[in-house]
Parts: structure tokens; sequence; C-alpha cells
């Protein structure tokens, strides 16, 4: 299981000074529409894979936010499946989690990032907008919740220059993945966690690494968000499961 990362700075972990309603949504009024833009201007130009990326990074800043207040490892555990999905999103298993039982001021926020995440995830190779508006809305969501912002605003821009930087969008081939069979192929260099540490150097070939032991780790573990192989055999999965391509 992945633990907390220590670029996820969370002050007061404990304290719920943030309103929220469920009735209309909990989310529809997050405001910090600055810096929602500012990220959504950003992953216009860059690769795909460093976009889930991202994704999945400001997730964790509204899981790991809550983990004081949960008694379970279920929103660690869609994690850890979504940094597989960045190997090929088809190992970000399909799934439904019941929104009655996701109410509240603490899991009301967690069930919307999870639920606009996966979704992202699945479908942004083949629909780019999808994927940016989860990008806006989590940054929105993520803000929000923090006890205090400015540890995540502090995050911003360091991990935005560097992922600029480092996953610059390039044309695209169209005979990459001419039948639509391998999204993998379309999605640019493999991102590693360590990425958005503004702390951490990053060795050659850390993708590949980091990849190849989430893969094996929710694997062992039977994460229940991991596509199963039978899972995977339904959508044309060709190769070996598991593996980083």
């Amino acid at each position: 299981m992945l633990h907390q990362p220590p670029w996820v700075r969370v002050e007061d972990p404990l304290s719920l000074q943030f309103a929220w309603d469920d009735a209309d949504g909990g989310a529809l009024h997050l405001g910090s529409d600055e810096e929602a833009a500012e990220v959504v201007r950003v992953s216009l130009h860059l690769e795909h894979r460093a976009r889930m990326a991202l994704g999945i990074a400001l997730a964790e800043w509204i899981v790991w936010r809550f983990k004081a207040l949960r008694d379970d490892d279920v929103p660690a555990s869609f994690i850890e499946a979504a940094w597989c999905a960045t190997a090929d999103p088809r190992y970000l298993r399909f799934f439904v989690l019941t929104r009655e039982d996701w109410m509240g001021p603490v899991n009301g926020p967690l069930w919307f990032a999870i639920t606009r995440l996966r979704q992202a995830l699945s479908v942004g190779v083949d629909f780019p907008r999808d994927l940016l508006d989860a990008l806006a809305f989590l940054t929105r969501l993520a803000l929000y919740v923090q006890p205090t912002r400015e540890p995540l605003r502090a995050w911003f821009r360091p991990v935005l220059d560097r992922l600029r930087r480092e996953f610059p969008k390039t044309p695209e081939d169209p005979l990459a993945d001419l039948f639509a069979r391998d999204p993998s192929s379309r999605m640019g260099p493999l991102v590693s966690r360590e990425v958005f540490d503004p702390a951490a150097s990053l060795p050659p070939d850390a993708g590949r690494s980091f990849l190849q032991q989430v893969l094996a780790m929710a694997s062992q573990e039977q994460n229940p968000f991991l596509a199963t192989p039978d899972d995977l055999a339904d959508t044309r999965f060709s190769g070996t499961p598991y593996r980083v391509p």
C-alpha cells in the first residue's frame, strides 16, 4: 500500500473549517478559480500521462488530508490503482461508489475526488476535455478542503514548472495506435510519483522503476480497484498483465 508522500503536508488534519452541504452536491461553489485556470493552462502543454499523474497528485492532497478522519484504506487503495492506470488506463477497474455511503464533510469530498478522477483516467486518452475538467475541479476541491492552503499553494509552482520542463507535449503520431487498441502507446513518457516532490531529484528511468513497483504491489495485495486478468481480457488487453509497457 502506498503511504502519504512527503510533499503532502496537512496542518491540523482533524480540523474541518470548510462549509459542506451534500444537498447541493457539496462542491458547487469551491472558488480558487485562479489556480485551477493555471493548472489547465500548463496541462494543455503536457503529455497525456503527465496530465494523468498531476490529477492523481491533486487527489492525493485530498485523500491524505482526510486520512486521520477515516479508519479504512479505501481512498489510499484507489490512489494506488490510479497510479497503475498511468501505465495503462485499463488497469483501473470500473466501479461505482454508492453516493449514500459517502456523505458529509469527510466522505463527500472523497467521493467527488475519486469519482471524477476515475472517469477522467479511464476515458481521458480519447476524451482529453474530461481530464482537463477533472484537473480544474480537483485543484479547486483540494484547496477548498485544506485546513491551511499555504502548503498546497507553495507546492504548485515548482511542480508545474517541473512538469512543463520534463514532459512537454510532442506532436502525436497518428500511426501509434491506429485502431485504438493500446492507449498506453499514446500517453507519452512514464511518470514517477517522485516528480511531485519538489525536494527530490529524478534518477534516470524513475517512471519505469516506480510503476513496476506499484503494479507489483497492487497485484500482490489484490487491490480492489485494480482490474483483474479477466477484466483486462474483456478490454482486449494483450501482453503480460501488470508489467510496464
